[in-house]
């Protein structure tokens, strides 16, 4: 009767997994009311592409120090659950901050901080999730929980958007500036909602004690085909700039064309809002700031219809393809980008739409199935560690990503920029495919014999 009960229960996501992603649904509602608009705050504030890639850069690189410090922690410990609360706290309350900054250099800490935060809890929150799930849906759930991730992000935008409404035609607010940063204020509340839900909703399963030998952490735990596909992730990364440069990138062509103007001022109260607020310049400004955060949560309606079933295709057909397959549609999208503003004028927000909807196959292609991967190759034992190790090192590269992406940008263009990046991700995919190898019945082989296929 156990036996039959528990493989009735093998293809259903586990309650941890649902209650984690419900977390992450508050806490990107919360970030993403406030990330879309920082190209444009970091352009109000008179600065450009180049600091807007140390901002970014900056951010994710310290996160990424900190995912391999609190993996090899929760490893030795064997305690997933305190540190994913202590990161989560920490993002909920910094993040709110940036509506108090008063010169874009400031926000480089504000984000580091957020960053700090994330770097925490990532390596221990994918480490309870692959103790959680079984082996044979891992692609599944880790495609789910970014599913309620992208979730979030959809409904962080249309709060900012509702926000912005609220200030203006309620409390009257004709500043700019003043309305952003009270957006950015107010995004504590779902924050607090995600810690909340955390606390109550999330049980942590038992982890098996590590060796002893396990210890200490060693890149010898682990085997040659792992820390080559870590290399080759980190080296698609190194192409994989912020996606607050796509945002940059829209706005920058879309302010120049003005061909967005007439759509936003035809939607239900926006051309009334619009009337009412300031000048010229103003109204131009506020509709750049309303624009952008649709996008924003298109995208990432997009990514929640496909990041489970994407996730899942891994399940059945293999990491490595699906990998490849979201790469392929990077670098597709990356030199398509290179050419937005090249379009006739009446083109570029459907085609703008467009890009966003393909570029969000990307990620639900990839996100399930590059963790699954690393999954798969680690003992449970050691998987705090092997995902700390793999978002040390795809994160750590992102301070030079950025820069280099903002100083080709800066430069020399968007073509350049944009075409570097898909440049770098080809050459990924080819690494990929020669040197990485899925190792034969890996989804369905026991504890027992991953263990000693990496010894």
């Amino acid at each position: 009767m156990m036996v039959r009960d528990y493989h009735a229960n093998r293809g259903r996501i586990p309650r941890t997994v649902v209650a984690l992603g419900i977390v992450s649904l508050f806490t990107d509602a919360a970030s993403e009311m406030i990330y879309p608009l920082v190209p444009v705050f970091v352009s109000l504030l008179g600065s450009g592409a180049l600091l807007l890639g140390v901002i970014e850069g900056v951010a994710e690189t310290t996160a990424a120090m900190l995912k391999l410090i609190s993996g090899i922690v929760s490893d030795r410990f064997g305690k997933r659950k305190l540190l994913v609360v202590a990161g989560y706290a920490v993002s909920s309350a910094i993040r709110p901050l940036t509506g108090i900054v008063t010169a874009a250099w400031q926000i480089v800490f504000i984000r580091m901080a957020d960053r700090i935060g994330k770097g925490i809890r990532t390596a221990p929150r994918d480490a309870l999730i692959a103790s959680s799930t079984d082996e044979t849906i891992r692609g599944r759930a880790y495609g789910f929980h970014r599913a309620m991730d992208h979730a979030g992000a959809v409904i962080g935008p249309l709060l900012a958007i509702i926000v912005l409404g609220v200030l203006i035609l309620l409390f009257r607010m004709r500043d700019t500036m003043t309305i952003l940063r009270w957006t950015f204020i107010l995004a504590f509340i779902p924050g607090l909602f995600a810690v909340a839900a955390l606390l109550l909703f999330v049980r942590e399963s038992p982890v098996p004690a590590a060796p002893a030998a396990w210890k200490s952490f060693s890149l010898r735990r682990f085997d040659g085909n792992l820390l080559r596909y870590i290399g080759i992730v980190a080296l698609f990364a190194l192409g994989n700039s912020t996606d607050a440069f796509l945002l940059f990138r829209v706005r920058d062509a879309l302010h120049h064309s003005e061909t967005h103007y007439a759509v936003i001022r035809s939607l239900p109260l926006a051309g009334d809002m619009i009337g009412k607020f300031g000048d010229a310049q103003a109204q131009q400004n506020l509709m750049d700031i309303m624009f952008v955060p649709l996008i924003w949560a298109f995208f990432h309606i997009i990514k929640v219809l496909f990041s489970t079933p994407l996730g899942s295709l891994s399940d059945r057909i293999g990491r490595k393809k699906v990998i490849i397959a979201g790469w392929s549609v990077y670098a597709a999208v990356y030199c398509a980008f290179a050419f937005l503003d090249r379009l006739p004028d009446v083109m570029q927000i459907g085609a703008t739409f467009g890009l966003f909807a393909v570029y969000a196959l990307y990620y639900a292609f990839t996100e399930g199935a590059e963790k699954a991967f690393v999954a798969d190759l680690v003992p449970t034992g050691l998987s705090g560690s092997a995902f700390g190790l793999f978002n040390f090192s795809t994160g750590v590269v992102l301070l030079p990503a950025s820069i280099l992406f903002g100083l080709l940008y800066q430069s020399y263009g968007a073509a350049a920029a944009f075409g570097t990046g898909a440049a770098i991700a080809c050459l990924a995919m080819l690494l990929l495919t020669v040197l990485v190898r899925e190792r034969p019945g890996s989804l369905r082989a026991g504890p027992d014999e991953r263990r000693h296929a990496n010894d």
